[in-house]
């Protein structure tokens, strides 16, 4: 009967612990580029995205340990689909082996998250370095951008899913309205 209750015992306290322990999560974007025509491109690009990012975290929640959120690999396919999709609507051609390169290379995508008992607060952040190689000129320029996000209690993946859509559409947005690189992509 002793050895009944402590195997009992012990399968409840295995049950109780495993159930505590989850495993963490993917994290899911999809930004997609809603603005429209806004400048016009009429030539054919080539578009490489680099993840130069020194930890692939696209979510970190501060004092969670193990991590709460896959690293994300697939950050750089999803940007790439972005960026050619802006490229795309503003009438480049995207090419693989055109003579205007252009790489994109992902410094920072990371939102952090802090939770207290009371509220939460999500601090995007994220920089793309663009590089246009034409010829025999290069150009460079940086783009960066953060968005912040609060609420009550415990974080909503889903939110902080769509803040980091959000940042990533607008950098992207500001890349293709920057004057200085269709200028330059153009000429």
């Amino acid at each position: 009967m002793a050895n009944l209750i402590k195997s009992l015992a012990a399968v409840g306290l295995v049950s109780l612990l495993s159930g505590c322990a989850s495993s963490p999560k993917s994290v899911i974007l999809n930004p997609s580029y809603s603005a429209g025509q806004v400048t016009t491109i009429n030539q054919p690009v080539s578009i490489k995205v680099e993840d130069l990012r020194t930890s692939k975290f696209t979510v970190k929640v501060l004092d969670k340990e193990p991590a709460v959120y896959l690293p994300d690999a697939n950050l750089p396919v999803t940007i790439s689909k972005l960026i050619n999709g802006a490229f795309k609507a503003n009438g480049a051609d995207i090419v693989n082996s055109a003579d205007v390169k252009i790489t994109v290379q992902v410094k920072q995508f990371l939102a952090i998250v802090s939770e207290t008992y009371t509220k939460h607060e999500s601090n995007a952040q994220a920089e793309f370095v663009v590089t246009v190689t034409k010829d025999k000129s290069t150009f460079v320029k940086s783009f960066t951008g953060n968005r912040k996000l609060t609420g009550s209690l415990k974080h909503d993946q889903a939110k902080v899913e769509g803040q980091l859509n959000v940042l990533a559409q607008q950098l992207v947005t500001h890349m293709i309205k920057d004057q200085e690189l269709i200028q330059f992509i153009s000429q």
